[in-house]
């Protein structure tokens, strides 16, 4: 291609690369992200680091897990919700960075900048501030190591620390184990080079994750979620990624654009790879949650068909130009003052206005502020909450309240469910059902009609009411 600076590629790649460390930067703190740090300080201060933090009043399946400890330390031990931001955004952008490395090291800039902004686009919903950015991290690292170690005999050892150090941090650890299959399938059947060390590299990281605290417990929970009936029935994001979905639409734009350019030829693309994408393309249509590992491992194929059909427009390409010799070395200064601005945007973002630093958009912050004032100071009054509530909540007032739910679907058994959402419906006399588990206080959207009648019927009386929702109180 043209070693000719254009505007257009230049802004191209610009707008992808800044694009990106906005959404690093300004991730939006989802209900986990509060329970993962409210976990990680219950665990600083004693709790038992292989069971679920015990925040809530209803109860556990027997021998549930806490398959993020290490997220929760690392997130929330030191008590600090800046150092947190900071170090979300962080595994973001290293996330991203790995991924323009893994891009550009077989396109040239201009279809690389544009393969990016293809990628981020698609990947914007799907980045938020929780425990899952370390995957996000962590799967494009295990993919660059498989890239260059091809053949050598440090690759087993480097791949099997880290799917060790990422099954302790989060869930998603098996689909580095598929990557690891997909390579050494590859290169097994096109007889290259460093298929032993591919086999040693699977070997190895098939036995990694038992390095945890709980063994073999940890990996059957790590497959057992995608099939749990009872995790799909109640959270969106592992039910399927239905083309029509807002959020999974373009995860079918970019399959479909991978796949016309495997029908069309556009440009030969390794059996490991395309192997891993076919696996990691069955995951994400089984489920919203799997969607992005399907992104971030496509963006070399996407930049590879783009600048095989660049090259099949000569004028197209003379338009575009190119960035320059290297994308990632010729924009250095700028990946480097993106990185540090991402993480030093944390800093002075829980002080910003909320429509600017977007960090607690969907908690209910000023009915937890009255809470928080009408709780006597010892522990804990009984709440019942939206489930999607119960993280913030912990995080807020964890030493003087328990919740009804949060976000562990998986730690509490069907009938414990069940009862919860015939409670929230307003069904099965919602006000006697509270009164005999002995809660004092609820806090619920204002469209729970059925519920707040009940109560109100009751005698629960209305605190405070706001546009998120409102609290009662017990009679």
């Amino acid at each position: 291609m043209s070693r000719r600076r254009a505007p257009i590629a230049s802004l191209v790649a610009i707008v992808a690369i800044g694009m990106g460390f906005v959404m690093a930067a300004l991730s939006l703190p989802i209900d986990d992200f509060w329970l993962t740090i409210a976990s990680g300080r219950a665990i600083a201060a004693g709790a038992d680091l292989t069971r679920p933090i015990d925040f809530s009043w209803t109860a556990h399946v027997p021998d549930a897990l806490n398959p993020q400890w290490g997220a929760q330390i690392l997130m929330g031990a030191h008590g600090s919700l800046v150092i947190a931001l900071v170090f979300n955004s962080l595994l973001i952008a290293a996330g991203l960075v790995l991924t323009l490395v893994r891009t550009a090291r077989r396109s040239p800039p201009t279809p690389t900048a544009i393969a990016m902004l293809l990628v981020l686009a698609a990947l914007a919903p799907h980045v938020l501030a929780r425990a899952q950015s370390f995957s996000l991290a962590l799967f494009p690292a295990a993919l660059l190591l498989l890239e260059i170690g091809r053949g050598r005999w440090w690759l087993p050892p480097a791949f099997a620390v880290l799917v060790a150090a990422w099954a302790n941090l989060h869930g998603a650890f098996p689909i580095a184990i598929l990557a690891a299959f997909a390579w050494l399938v590859g290169s097994a059947v096109e007889r290259r080079d460093g298929t032993a060390v591919y086999a040693a590299t699977l070997a190895l990281a098939l036995v990694a994750p038992l390095a945890n605290p709980v063994g073999f417990d940890l990996v059957g929970y790590a497959l057992s979620q995608p099939a749990s009936d009872l995790i799909r029935s109640i959270s969106v994001e592992w039910q399927p990624s239905w083309p029509w979905v807002p959020v999974a639409t373009p995860f079918w734009v970019l399959l479909g654009f991978i796949f016309i350019g495997r029908l069309t030829r556009l440009r030969p693309v390794p059996l490991n790879e395309l192997l891993l994408l076919v696996l990691l393309a069955g995951l994400a249509v089984t489920g919203i949650r799997h969607i992005p590992w399907f992104i971030l491992a496509s963006a070399p194929v996407i930049a590879g068909d783009l600048d095989a059909w660049l090259t099949r427009s000569p004028r197209l390409q003379r338009a575009l130009g190119t960035v320059g010799p290297g994308l990632v070395g010729s924009l250095r200064p700028l990946l480097i003052g993106l990185v540090i601005l991402a993480a030093g945007i944390q800093i002075i973002r829980p002080g910003l206005p909320q429509a600017v630093g977007r960090l607690t958009p969907d908690e209910p912050v000023s009915l937890v502020d009255r809470l928080d004032r009408e709780l006597p100071d010892d522990c804990c009054a009984p709440v019942f909450d939206e489930q999607v509530w119960g993280g913030y909540l912990a995080y807020r007032l964890a030493d003087r309240l328990e919740t009804a739910m949060d976000g562990r679907i998986e730690i509490r058994s069907r009938e414990t469910w069940s009862t919860y959402f015939a409670v929230l419906h307003g069904e099965d006399d919602p006000a006697a059902v509270l009164g005999g588990s002995g809660v004092e206080w609820a806090l619920v959207r204002n469209d729970r009609i059925e519920l707040l009648t009940a109560l109100d019927a009751a005698g629960w009386e209305v605190v405070e009411r706001t546009a998120q929702g409102v609290l009662l109180r017990a009679p």
